[in-house]
């Protein structure tokens, strides 16, 4: 067993996910695009312009972002895109108020968790009649448009394409009744597009599925795993054995 990771590293790896996910929205459709600068990644996604999830930015350097910010917002409003959002961790207020001033309102703040794969535990057991498998693109963004109430034009238009994420099925028979998506970062598993749809709900599927994700993550070399939880999913996280390392709030501007 390696070294045990510190939390200080843990929790830069569950925000540094995020600029994985950021490079994955604007790079899975065909009229998506990123705008690259130092220490910032931003996504545009015009399939999906009022989605703010998927028209984003991530920055590493406050200053970054405040030299940037306005860039951004002339290049949303070209694309057409009526909501886009900074996601900015705690303890960054300055950013915040920059935002703030600029007509940005909280819109969400998810708990940025992570963990340490050498702890994993022994899951929860399978749920009966339940088989995991490999999945596409398609099949895990219709899944997540099921779970979360959506149209077609959102993860559906959004993650169109193949992309870095991996996507891992739970399948009842040959039905698809769930997914999870991992990230490589380099030995972190990057956590996403975790989904059950309503009518398959209460059978434990999602919990046990994310552990199959990451016991095969362990022993392809990953390290850790970190992700984004809304505050409905953090406890499904917590009893896998994620930490909460504080929020990573996300400020939209919307139109």
């Amino acid at each position: 067993m390696g070294r045990a990771i510190d939390q200080r590293e843990l929790r830069r790896r569950a925000i540094e996910g995020v600029r994985a996910e950021v490079e994955v929205f604007g790079s899975s459709a065909p009229d998506s695009r990123l705008i690259r600068r130092e220490g910032l990644l931003a996504s545009i996604a015009p399939a999906t312009p009022q989605r703010s999830l998927f028209n984003s930015a991530y920055y590493e350097d406050p200053g970054a972002l405040a030299a940037s910010v306005d860039e951004l917002a002339e290049a949303y409003e070209a694309a057409g895109v009526r909501a886009w959002t900074v996601w900015v961790p705690d303890e960054d207020r300055g950013s915040a108020r920059l935002l703030a001033d600029r007509g940005h309102a909280l819109d969400a703040d998810p708990r940025a968790m992570a963990m340490d794969l050498g702890e994993l535990g022994p899951g929860p057991p399978a749920p009966e009649g339940i088989e995991p498998g490999p999945g596409a693109a398609p099949v895990a963004a219709d899944l997540n448009d099921r779970a979360y109430g959506y149209e077609a034009d959102a993860f559906r238009a959004a993650l169109a394409a193949e992309s870095a994420i991996r996507w891992t099925m739970a399948y009842s028979g040959e039905e698809p009744v769930g997914c999870v998506g991992t990230i490589a970062i380099g030995d972190d598993c990057c956590v996403t597009g975790v989904a059950t749809p309503p009518e398959h709900r209460g059978r434990g599927i999602a919990g046990w599925l994310l552990r199959q994700a990451l016991a095969e993550a362990r022993r392809e070399g990953m390290a850790s795993a970190s992700l984004q939880a809304s505050r409905a999913g953090a406890p499904l996280y917590e009893r896998l054995g994620f930490a909460d390392f504080g929020f990573i709030e996300m400020w939209e501007l919307r139109k």
